[in-house]
């Protein structure tokens, strides 16, 4: 299963990465543009992990409603500014919001970008409790499940460390989006994916 946190780097993003360290898990960061440039050193630590660093816009505006123009600005400026940090140009695109539809499907080809959703989301954006997300992670998992979490909240970093266990005793593997697509015939630009291979 693929861990996936969006709208990072922030001051939570080190805490998360010693917790995957420690479990010896990778997971997928769907970085914005200007906070890798904030936090480049946060941004080269994923990398040197292992970890798949995507693109997540510059100012994550909800994309299908605003023009082409506008979402190539946005895929592209991220795209350049994590490639300035990583020296390497993103493969995978999550739109803010969850927000596509065919039109930023095409945009997204068009830049190179496979769009990356997922298959199970505990909602940790709401304001609920860390055992709240975490029960709800771990009662619904399934294998190739790709989980959508974000590193902008303390209470996503304190849920963390009981979902790692948890995952781990019930014998998941924890893989990057390019990891658990690569045995399906992997990522492609414009394609569109929920869930890897289910088992």
């Amino acid at each position: 299963m693929a861990l996936t946190f969006d709208d990072g780097p922030t001051q939570y993003t080190p805490s998360i990465l010693r917790l995957l360290e420690k479990h010896h898990a990778t997971a997928t960061f769907f970085v914005i543009g200007p906070h890798a440039l904030q936090h480049p050193t946060t941004v080269l630590r994923e990398q040197r992990d292992g970890d798949t660093i995507g693109d997540h816009t510059v100012t994550h505006p909800h994309l299908t409603a605003v023009s082409s123009a506008r979402v190539r600005f946005e895929v592209d400026r991220a795209a350049h500014g994590i490639a300035s940090v990583t020296g390497h140009r993103p493969t995978l695109l999550r739109p803010p919001f969850g927000a596509y539809d065919s039109r930023i499907r095409a945009l997204a080809g068009q830049s190179g970008l496979a769009v990356v959703m997922w298959s199970l989301d505990p909602q940790d954006w709401r304001h609920i409790s860390p055992g709240t997300i975490d029960r709800r992670l771990l009662n619904h998992v399934r294998a190739g499940d790709i989980v959508s979490l974000h590193d902008r909240y303390a209470r996503t970093l304190t849920a963390l460390p009981r979902i790692l266990t948890g995952l781990a005793s019930s014998g998941f593997a924890f893989v990057t989006v390019p990891q658990m697509l690569a045995g399906s015939g992997g990522t492609h630009p414009g394609m569109l994916y929920h869930h890897g291979p289910r088992t």
